[in-house]
């Protein structure tokens, strides 16, 4: 689990980030739906003490996430759960025939 701690204007906010809590906002995500994965991952992530204050500042009056700023916080959380972990690059392959290298 990873402890991350973000700023949001003058207030902070700590999240307490599982793998599991990370894979499901992924599956979320993937199913279409980015702004509702990213407040639920905000949402069941900060510590409760913090949670009242976080939806003032993530939500609107009728509790309707303000995508722009779910984002940005789920931006800085991505960013911190990929620390750490081996970088991926594709391996360039060659496709080339004989025939192509004899051309």
């Amino acid at each position: 689990m990873k402890v991350i701690v973000l700023g949001i204007g003058a207030s902070e906010f700590t999240f307490k980030v599982a793998n599991a809590d990370y894979n499901k906002f992924v599956d979320t995500m993937a199913a279409g739906k980015p702004t509702q994965a990213g407040f639920n991952l905000l949402t069941k992530t900060v510590v409760q003490e913090q949670r009242a204050s976080l939806l003032e500042v993530i939500a609107d009056e009728e509790r309707q996430p303000k995508a722009l700023v779910v984002m940005n916080l789920v931006g800085e959380i991505s960013e911190e759960m990929g620390q750490g972990l081996p970088e991926v690059v594709k391996l360039q392959k060659s496709t080339a025939t004989s025939a192509d290298e004899t051309a």
